[in-house]
This record gives structure tokens, sequence and C-alpha cells, in this order.
């Protein structure tokens, strides 16, 4: 179930709740997003919060705590009454409808929401960006985008590798993140369902039907997923019973598949496109696309965003935020905008193991030559090795140099992050550093620049530059790459490249 669909659930009355009529000023500090100054017109009610699973104990959402002892969980459509959140996993794209109260958005959900993007089979090998931290495949023509340490992987007894790194044609996978065009995502999360068995294999498919055919069999396709062709044959259920296709319906497939261009259709659902005309509370976390409209009618997760009345607001597509407001006329009008902070990100061989932290080390000419990498109860571990056998956890981690890890986290002193993901995978033949500059000194094409304490040397020959000329900064986000090959016996703390991010 999408974003859309919670207006549908308001106008068929399976809410208990009627949205409250009150206008909605939040501040983004704290759990659950309260705080600031309010203007309120009523007493309690409930809002809507969008966007990425961080952790469990509840659940967190955006980073955020909302409590979940008395939510309803709906889940791929399937209700749930007062289950636990055992049906989801991080990294997941899910709604929340949540209390209010004067006006702000409480802690506890009352209802959770979650329905992926698409389901369906890679069509051919993913593709990589220069750098190899990110790869782009196609689902049913729609283009989705995966990161090796941001995107989570559910892996299967079939598949028990799956991976960033494994990921390949024909594997039939879930996507949920964020919409970032009728056909695009940004996926936070990724699970493996099955190989590719035409005639068997589950697909889902959404969008906006187009090029509808009456007739029996009916045939159409839908604006999201271009190029293919849905056959419904009357034998599949449709929600409701008395649902009659046609161009422009916002709709729900769930088929099997049948060629690379055809799938017979099992179940239609109606959905609602978007959330309606106006909801007074809404924080919804996405990826800006389409600034070129202008800061006053950019899109997040395919919602029109208007956020002029930020003073000093800087926004580029791309960047990963969070907004909170209220839908006037179909437009989420925003009253604060947080911009999700850059996360440092490491790519390293485990040194040493702690009870709840671990080092990683680097190849310093000087100086420390570990960062202490701390854990806790929200931090994600995932073995993309497909050797350990779940869960996998920091006692699983084997020291001396022999484990490789991705990481991503916050810093938290100098030579110290807190995880929120850590990923284990086959050993690679580079290091990578990503985080704010410490320190950074270059003459005459010589020079060193430091990040959590570790310090690398620049070289006139060896090291390369993006951009370059560099123009680096203390505070500045960078990431640097050791190429060095085979590691360790020829580390040598050369910096190969220095990218700017």
């Amino acid at each position: 179930m999408k974003l859309q669909e919670l207006r549908r659930y308001l106008s068929h009355g399976l809410w208990p709740m009627a949205i409250a009529s009150s206008v909605f000023l939040a501040a983004c500090g704290g759990s659950g997003g309260g705080g600031g100054s309010t203007q309120t017109a009523g007493i309690g009610g409930t809002g809507i919060v969008a966007g990425k699973v961080t952790g469990f104990g509840s659940i967190f959402v955006n980073g955020k705590k909302f409590e979940t002892d008395q939510s309803r969980f709906i889940v791929d459509g399937e209700n749930f009454p007062d289950q636990s959140s055992a049906n989801l996993q991080v990294g997941m794209y899910v709604q929340l409808r949540v209390e209010t109260q004067n006006g702000n958005l409480g802690t506890e959900a009352l209802e959770v929401f979650y329905d992926d993007e698409v389901q369906g089979p890679v069509a051919a090998t993913p593709v990589s960006s220069p750098d190899g931290t990110q790869k782009t495949f196609t689902v049913f023509g729609q283009t989705i985008t995966i990161d090796d340490i941001g995107t989570l992987f559910k892996a299967a007894p079939a598949k028990p590798n799956f991976s960033f790194d494994t990921i390949s044609a024909n594997d039939v996978v879930e996507i949920s993140g964020f919409r970032t065009s009728t056909n695009t995502v940004t996926a936070t999360y990724v699970e493996f369902k099955e190989f590719l068995d035409p005639g068997n294999s589950e697909v889902e498919l959404r969008g906006i039907v187009t090029g509808y055919i009456p007739g029996s069999p009916e045939t159409f396709g839908i604006v999201s997923a271009p190029g293919i062709t849905i056959t419904a044959n009357g034998s599949e259920i449709r929600d409701p019973q008395s649902l009659v296709l046609q161009n422009g319906l916002f709709v729900e497939i769930e088929g099997t598949y049948v060629n690379a261009t055809s799938v017979l259709a099992t179940e239609i659902e109606e959905e609602d496109e978007d959330f309606g005309e106006d909801i007074d509370e809404i924080s919804l976390q996405g990826i800006v696309s389409d600034i070129a409209s202008g800061i006053s009618n950019f899109l997040l997760d395919n919602q029109r965003v208007d956020a002029s009345g930020i003073p000093g607001l800087t926004l580029t597509d791309g960047m990963n935020i969070e907004v909170e407001g209220e839908i006037v006329n179909g437009k989420l009008i925003a009253d604060e905008v947080e911009i999700e902070e850059e996360e440092t990100k490491l790519r390293s061989y485990v040194d040493t193991v702690g009870v709840n932290s671990f080092e990683v080390y680097y190849p310093a000419t000087s100086g420390p030559t570990t960062i202490t990498v701390h854990v806790d109860s929200q931090t994600y571990f995932e073995d993309a090795t497909g050797t350990a056998t779940p869960p996998f956890s920091i006692g699983d981690l084997t020291p001396g140099l022999v484990d490789y890890v991705r990481i991503e986290g916050t810093e938290v002193a100098n030579d110290e992050v807190l995880a929120t993901i850590v990923k284990r995978t086959n050993p690679e033949d580079k290091l990578e550093l990503e985080g704010e500059v410490d320190g950074f000194n270059l003459v005459g094409g010589n020079g060193t620049i430091t990040i959590l304490g570790i310090q690398y040397q620049l070289d006139s020959v060896i090291t390369s530059y993006e951009p370059d000329p560099p123009d680096i900064q203390t505070g500045d986000f960078v990431e640097i790459e050791d190429d060095d090959d085979p590691f360790p016996n020829e580390a040598d703390g050369i910096a190969d490249e220095v990218e700017e991010e």
C-alpha cells in the first residue's frame, strides 16, 4: 500500500479517527518530530509520516521513534491487527498514521503501512557507476538505483549471498524506496524473491492505466512501466469488485510473469494517485527531483512541494530531505525542511573486535592507523558473503585484517564512528574513507589530508582529484580512495583519488 492509499483508507472509513482540522507548524528536532511553534485549530487528531525504516524497538522512521504497542500493521495489502513489526525490515519505505496533539505529530503510530514499489525480474546485468558504489538496472521498464552501503538487501535460501555485489539478471526482486520520477526509484531495500520462472513467477506493478483496449481479454499498459502489456482475462480479483478499467485510472497489479513484455493479472486494485487535496499534518522523506521547476514546485517522492516559505533554502536534485507541513490543494506547503546530513562511510578491513565496538584499518604513514566503530541496538548488520548464520552481528566479525566491511554512520569523535549500517562483503583491493576533513595541506602537488584522524599522503604523480584542481576546506565532506593492489602487502598510505562530495 503506497502513500496514495492513505486517502483511500480514509474515504472507505477504515481509519477510526479523522484527520484533525488544524494548521501544522513543526520543528524536526526530537523523537517523533514534536516541538517548535504551533498554530492550532484542533486539540487532537492524526497525521501522516512517510519515510525509511531505520530501526525497531517500536519503529524508527526518518530517525524518529514511534510507539507501536497498539498499532495495526498493513503489509503488502494484508491487515495484521495488533501485530508486531515482524513483517517489516530496516530500509523499507513505510507510511504511518500518527496521533497529533495541538497540531504536532506525536509519537504513537496508530497504523503502519508497507507496500513495495515494484516486484519483478532484473532485466539485464546491473550497470556500475565509475566508482563502483552504485548500480542501475531495470525492472519492468523502471530504472532502479542501488547503493553499495545505503541500500539494504534481504537474501533467501535459494540465493544466500544475495547482495549489492551479486544481484544479477533474472533475479526476481522486491523494491522499496524513494520514487524520483514516474519510472525511476532510488532503492532503500531490495529483497530476493526467486529466480525467474516464466509462467509462474509472481510480480507486482503500480501506476496509471494507459493504452486500454476493451474486449475479452482486456489489455492495457501502465505509465510507470513502459513497454509492458498487462492482460486481464476475467479470472483476476478486482478491488473493488465493480472496478471498470479505463485510461487514467491508478491501479496496483499483482500477476504472473509471461515474458519480458507481458504480465497476466491475477489481482487489480484501484488506488488513489496522491494524498488528496488537503492534509493538515504530514512529514515526508524523499529524494528531491525536478528542482528545475523551482523551489516552490519541486517533487519529493512524486509529491509536489512548495518550500518557498523557508528562508535561505537551497536544494538540488538528488538531495535526501525531510519536509514537514500541510497539503493544500494537492501541494505540500513546507513549514520545515531538514536536509539529511552526509553519512560517514568506511570501506576497509576489520583490525580488532570488542563487545560493542570494533576497529577498521587504514595505512596512515603517521598518527593513528585505525578508526573505532561503535554499534548499538539500532545498528543494522548484513552479511553479503552468505556464510553467516542469521542473525549476523558484531560477534561474527573476524579480526586480523580478514573480514572486509562497508560501514555507514555518524562521526562521534575525532577517530570514532557510530555505525548505522555494517555490511560484511568479500575482500576488496581498495580502501575508502569518506567524512569531514580535519586538515588539508597541499603545496606543489604534495601534502596531506586528514579525515577521522587518519592522515593520507597526497602525491603530485599518484593522487587524482575530483574536481581538479581541488578546493578543499576543513569541514568539507570528502572521499579518499586507496587502490593499492593487493592489500595489505602494498598499502602505502598515499591517496589515489580524492573526491569532494
